[in-house]
């Protein structure tokens, strides 16, 4: 049936579901929506009235969509929370084990003793790497599960306000968030979590001479730890919301503003430090140069290349929050 308010709230049901039951739900639904408004108003044109009561009637998009997924009775989490959880869970976790898998074996690589048995020296790896996934897994999935079962338990839901109003628009094609963009995003931030918590060693250059040599003193980079967490968490969340909503909205944009904030923020903070730089990294460069001039050059790019991290950070950063907030804008959403 060829209503607007009918398809933003059909939109609104299956775009929380599964790829491969939207269609088959969508004609469910567009059906049964027509046999309540022809038994409600027989031959007479349905008004915008009968179309909200009939609506209404079906209840809310992300309970009905709750009730197709088989999610309405989850005990810890449960209804549209418990789908936004399911989402971002089915996103985080395998990202996280394929982040940490890598960090894992060039971490092995660098440190693989050619004289000792080959065999124990695998089973080692596949134990370390093992231990790996476990230890990276927990702490994500704890701080999700945490935060939905705080909501869960606080009654704070996220499908509040009147139901009419927060129907989405059906998104256009210039409208519509890429799901790979947010999940690149994703990627991209738990990847450098990962790094820089578990193997910032990695992050340097390796000579036959004096061996590897990291860029940056590990110690000082896992000190700060906090902030770069912060940083991974508020990177999940803007390209979480982007994965939820599915096109580019005002709330969107406001989302994205401040954590992209509070990221350039952490960024800063951590690699401004006066400490960060590993001083055997900038006399090794020196000592491989010959020429005054390439000294003097390359004192300049990579004596400040924590500089030159912060200021590509938040070209960035700005860049991202620009694209969004004009999209945004030109949907007026």
């Amino acid at each position: 049936m060829e209503n607007e308010l009918i398809a933003r709230y059909i939109y609104a049901v299956t775009r929380h579901l599964p790829p491969k039951m939207r269609p088959d739900v969508e004609k469910e639904l567009d059906s049964l929506i027509a046999d309540m408004l022809a038994e409600r108003c027989g031959d007479i044109l349905p008004t915008e009235k009968d179309v909200k009561a009939v609506l209404t009637e079906l209840g809310k998009p992300e309970e009905l969509a709750a009730k197709y997924g088989g999610e309405e009775d989850q005990a810890l989490i449960s209804g549209v929370n418990f789908i936004y959880y399911k989402q971002i869970i089915r996103i985080v976790l395998p990202i996280v084990i394929i982040c940490v898998t890598i960090g894992n074996i060039i971490a092995l690589s660098l440190n693989w003793d050619p004289g000792l048995n080959p065999f124990a020296q695998f089973g080692l790896a596949i134990g370390q790497v093992m231990a790996g996934i476990i230890g990276g897994l927990i702490f994500p999935f704890a701080i999700i599960t945490f935060i939905f079962a705080v909501f869960e338990r606080m009654q704070v839901r996220l499908d509040e306000g009147d139901m009419f109003s927060r129907l989405p628009p059906v998104p256009k094609g210039s409208e519509k968030i890429k799901p790979s963009e947010a999940i690149a995003g994703i990627i991209f931030s738990v990847a450098a979590a990962v790094v820089f918590l578990g193997f910032p060693e990695i992050l340097g250059v390796w000579t036959p001479e004096a061996g590897w040599t990291p860029v940056f003193i590990p110690s000082v980079i896992r000190s700060l730890w906090m902030f770069i967490v912060l940083w991974a968490i508020l990177s999940i969340i803007k390209e979480s919301v982007k994965l939820i909503e599915g096109q580019f909205t005002k709330r969107l944009a406001v989302v994205n503003i401040a954590c992209n904030v509070i990221i350039l923020i952490s960024v800063t903070i951590v690699f401004m430090n006066v400490n960060i730089k590993n001083p055997d990294f900038m006399a090794l460069l020196n000592s491989l140069i010959v020429d005054e001039d390439g000294r003097t050059a390359t004192a300049m790019i990579f004596g400040n290349i924590n500089l030159i991290i912060v200021g590509g950070m938040a070209l960035g950063l700005v860049v991202d929050s620009i694209v969004v907030a004009v999209n945004a804008y030109k949907s007026g959403k």
